[in-house]
């Protein structure tokens, strides 16, 4: 990992720790180097994910220190004083002269310890500022450590000096991470399916969908559509009365199937008149991985291809989504739906995972009411909720209006 040229070119280093790379540089050069910059990098990882962060500095190496230091050696040897042989000095003489020999040790590590600390370059204010404001939102240090990685390269020193410009930049950089499910034309019967942990509102989402689907073909001047939904849950008391409840209310049948057969039979049944079937799962934690395994079940019925989304709460802790996430993986969900977005103001949790693991975001709810409440996800809606950042929203209209 090391360069043992002694030429005053810029030469890099990679350690876990800032610290640990002074601490090799200082064992390998002792003070003739210099440290001139240093940044934070994503290493290992498995295809992309899982990454950790490192630190780079970049160094140099002074041959003139390191020539005064050998010339210094040198002379020592030459212009040292004719004594008696070691042998011949007495034990006071020694122990004198290895004394002073320390002490001389000590000052030129004290001596470089300085150096090191006073020739370190100062993050520009500006990259400061935009990490603060970052962690205010609560992205993850992975995210927040990429975005300043993307300023110091891509912006120039005059432009780090324009605040303004570079909170813009970064707003931008963050909409152009969130992903949006397109619109798509499916084959009917379209099945849906939600699921996802318990306590995230997958009823409720289910109810809104369904209620969507109809609510969208009577403003396109379209028939009403057949739709009906299924619940399979079976850990949640009261979640076939409440999912009846709004069936009766959007005069939408509702069935409950106790096993994948009860699904399968649903499904043959009303297939060639179905438009929309819309499936409300069991919410397991993602610990529990041998009722999720036996949900999946539910989804290999023959013909059945549903469209699988993954609910999650806007108020879920990053590390808690990124399990979630690749518990429920199997069921090959291809995007998420962000549910309870009024029970907090900061999504950089949630942007920040989706942007890691490259998941798009279909839809949002912010309330319980059904139908209202539930509305297709936007990266101007996103965006327009950053806190602290100044917020330019013709510009973002402009940009990403078709997302």
């Amino acid at each position: 990992m090391y360069n043992d040229n002694y030429e005053s070119t810029e030469l890099k280093l990679v350690e876990s720790s800032y610290e640990e790379c002074r601490r090799k540089l200082f064992e390998q050069y002792g003070e003739t180097y210099t440290i001139v910059d240093r940044r934070p990098v994503l290493r290992g990882g498995f295809l992309g994910f899982f990454q950790k962060q490192y630190v780079e500095v970049t160094y140099i190496i002074n041959p003139r220190l390191d020539a005064n230091r050998a010339d210094l050696r040198q002379r020592e040897v030459v212009e040292a004083p004719r004594q008696p042989s070691a042998t011949a000095l007495d034990s006071k003489s020694i122990e004198q002269i290895n004394q002073l020999s320390e002490k001389m040790d000590e000052l030129t590590r004290n001596v470089s310890l300085m150096a090191l600390a006073t020739a370190q370059p100062e993050k520009h204010e500006t990259i400061t500022r935009i990490e603060k404001m970052l962690e205010e939102n609560e992205f993850t240090p992975s995210y927040i450590a990429e975005m300043s990685e993307k300023i110091r390269s891509e912006l120039s020193a005059s432009e780090l000096d324009d605040f303004d410009f570079v909170q813009k930049k970064v707003v931008d950089w963050i909409g152009e991470k969130i992903k949006i499910t397109p619109n798509t034309d499916y084959k009917v019967p379209h099945v849906i399916v939600i699921v996802g942990p318990t306590g995230v509102g997958k009823t409720t989402t289910v109810a809104k969908m369904a209620a969507g689907v109809i609510l969208d073909a009577r403003k396109s001047g379209l028939a009403v559509p057949n739709v009906r939904m299924v619940t399979i849950d079976r850990t949640r008391v009261g979640a076939e009365a409440q999912l009846r409840c709004y069936g009766e209310i959007m005069d939408i049948p509702v069935n409950k199937a106790e096993k994948p057969d009860d699904v399968q039979e649903i499904f043959e049944k009303y297939k060639s008149s179905l438009d929309t079937l819309l499936v409300d799962t069991s919410g397991y934690s993602p610990n529990d991985p041998v009722n999720i395994g036996k949900m999946q079940l539910f989804m290999q019925i023959p013909n059945f291809n549903p469209d699988v989304y993954l609910a999650v709460s806007a108020s879920t802790k990053a590390r808690d989504l990124e399990n979630i996430m690749k518990k429920y993986e199997p069921f090959g969900f291809k995007s998420v739906i962000v549910t309870k977005c009024d029970e907090t103001s900061r999504y950089g949790n949630i942007l920040s995972v989706l942007a890691q693991r490259d998941k798009p975001i279909s839809y949002i709810t912010d309330g319980q009411q059904v139908p209202r409440y539930f509305e297709k996800a936007s990266v101007v809606r996103f965006l327009t909720n950053l806190a602290d950042f100044k917020i330019d929203r013709p510009h973002i209209d402009e940009i990403f209006r078709s997302e």
